[in-house]
């Protein structure tokens, strides 16, 4: 019997580990009113690797930046630019342009930043987490405003 307690009790905590704090969704913190124009970096996760990356959004538009030599980063030919936009709890970019479209080294298709992102998380001024997808082809972006 102590057997299956603790067996039930490790299978909990494991289940409990596994889950992102972020799947929630924090409705007092997904107003656009809440978010904050500027620079915001941090790294994204795609089939658990993370990547460094730096978005600016001013203005209704959006660029991506590389990110300063990062050893995971996305390739230059996958940095864009747009527009976005926040309606309820999803975050919408759309895509004007590549920025890099010659650049040698090829892009992953995954990695392309311009579709329709489930927010996670706004807080004043500061952070920023939104995802897409599911699976292995899930996405998810942890952004901290930069100071101006």
């Amino acid at each position: 019997m102590k057997k299956y307690i603790i067996l039930i009790a490790c299978s909990l905590f494991w289940i409990a580990c596994e889950r992102d704090i972020f799947d929630k969704d924090y409705r007092a913190v997904l107003e656009k009113n809440s978010f904050s124009e500027g620079f915001y970096m941090g790294y994204f996760v795609l089939q658990d690797q993370e990547y460094w990356c730096e978005i600016e959004f001013r203005a209704d538009n959006y660029e991506e930046w590389p990110s300063g030599g990062a050893a995971f980063q996305k390739e230059m030919s996958c940095l864009t630019t747009g527009i976005f936009n926040i309606s309820n709890a999803t975050l919408t970019f759309k895509l004007d342009k590549y920025k890099f479209p010659d650049f040698p080294l090829p892009c992953n298709s995954r990695m392309i930043l311009p579709g329709d992102y489930r927010i996670h998380l706004i807080t004043k001024d500061d952070s920023l987490v939104f995802s897409k997808g599911v699976g292995k082809d899930k996405i998810k972006y942890h952004l901290q405003k930069l100071a101006e």
